[in-house]
């Protein structure tokens, strides 16, 4: 008969050995869980475990990974010090910042200058990740090389139909630009800010303009359907009394321009804005007109801002919402709309195991809604 050899043993769930119930270089089990168990000695002795199924696992004893699941969508982080832990994203990955979309319609290797919302391909190298037909390209010039910050040169030809993919990290630095103008005179319609493609569906300012009496800040949303433009203005702030500048918008030879009327001479603007749907962390199609999920943020989120552009072969409609949550309930605020056509949406919020969420309605099917989420205070 063989012989069967057994080890040290215990049934008791979540039982560890301890220095003194095994010597050095014996294996203790705990058959609740199927994990063995051994001692070592580096000047020290300690227990450690070994098996498929680790109450904790670490890497070289130097990374320590966390022993429970995160939240949805949650990535993992460092501290620098080896403890790796759950958090929430806060950008730079792909698939939240920028998505250059190129569909081609003859034979070509270079990918650059405008896509098919008339974004001008800007990109980090080393950043970025290409898609061909919804395949992802290896790079270093295997499929595609990275020429410039601005060109995606493949080493294959792509053929009319197909359609090329860039994504890019979220990255304000290149999202946001600033723009400033200073104005002598008092004539209407002044020029103070030019988008560069008709193409960009909605654009989202923040204005100050200064002068010696005074400021006068406020936000703006621009939306456009290639021929006519609209604007929505918010949120003004003045400390004069009264407003230092009278707002318009127009198309011209397929830019939107912003216009101001000054209310006095010498009052310079001052703008950030980022023109979307550049700039995003979610994008979704619908495909009923029935209540649905748009985004959900845990409800440790007490204040959270989206800046929110939904398209359809219609038209476009942007805005702004803030949602709150006291924990059970949730509150939202919708404002500065821009409608190019007619409403595509309306808005709810509800919270549920946990979460706030932000629920759309569509007017229209196959409705594709972009945005950007800043969440405050936790």
């Amino acid at each position: 008969m063989a012989t069967v050899i057994t080890f040290k043993k215990s049934s008791t769930q979540n039982a560890v050995p301890t220095t003194s119930d095994i010597t050095l270089g014996e294996l203790a089990v705990n058959t609740y869980h199927g994990r063995f168990y051994t001692e070592k000695n580096d000047g020290s002795a300690a227990i450690v475990e070994v098996g498929s199924n680790p109450a904790s696992f670490t890497i070289n004893d130097a990374i320590t990974f966390p022993t429970s699941d995160g939240s949805a969508d949650q990535i993992i982080t460092t501290d620098g010090s080896g403890n790796l832990s759950w958090a929430d994203q806060s950008g730079g990955s792909y698939g939240t910042g920028a998505t250059f979309t190129f569909s081609l319609t003859g034979t070509t290797t270079t990918i650059s200058g405008n896509d098919d919302d008339g974004q001008a391909l800007s990109y980090d190298i080393g950043k970025e990740a290409v898609y061909l037909n919804g395949v992802l390209l290896q790079d270093g010039g295997v499929d595609y090389a990275t020429t410039s910050s601005s060109v995606i040169t493949l080493q294959a030809n792509g053929e009319s139909g197909d359609v090329v993919c860039i994504k890019t990290p979220k990255n304000p630095g290149v999202l946001v630009e600033t723009s400033s103008s200073a104005l002598t005179t008092t004539n209407s319609n002044q020029t103070i800010l030019s988008i560069a493609s008709a193409g960009t569906k909605s654009t989202k300012i923040s204005l100050t303009a200064v002068h010696s009496t005074g400021s006068h800040s406020c936000e703006v949303l621009m939306g456009n359907d290639g021929s006519n433009a609209f604007f929505s203005q918010y949120g003004d702030v003045t400390t004069t009394g009264s407003f230092l500048y009278d707002l318009s918008t127009t198309m011209s030879s397929g830019n939107q321009i912003l216009r101001a009327t000054p209310a006095n001479t010498n009052t310079t603007f001052f703008l950030t804005y980022s023109r979307l749907p550049a700039l995003k962390d979610g994008e979704l199609t619908t495909t009923t007109t029935s209540e649905q999920t748009l985004d959900t943020c845990s409800v440790a989120y007490e204040g959270v801002k989206y800046s929110l552009l939904a398209v359809h072969s219609s038209g476009s409609h942007a805005c702004e919402v803030v949602v709150g949550t006291d924990g059970t309930n949730a509150f939202f605020s919708q404002y500065g709309d821009v409608i190019t056509a007619s409403s595509l949406f309306t808005l709810n919020t509800s919270v549920s195991s946990g979460n706030t969420n932000l629920l759309v309605t569509p007017a229209n099917t196959n409705t594709t809604f972009y945005w950007n989420v800043t969440k405050r205070g936790e």
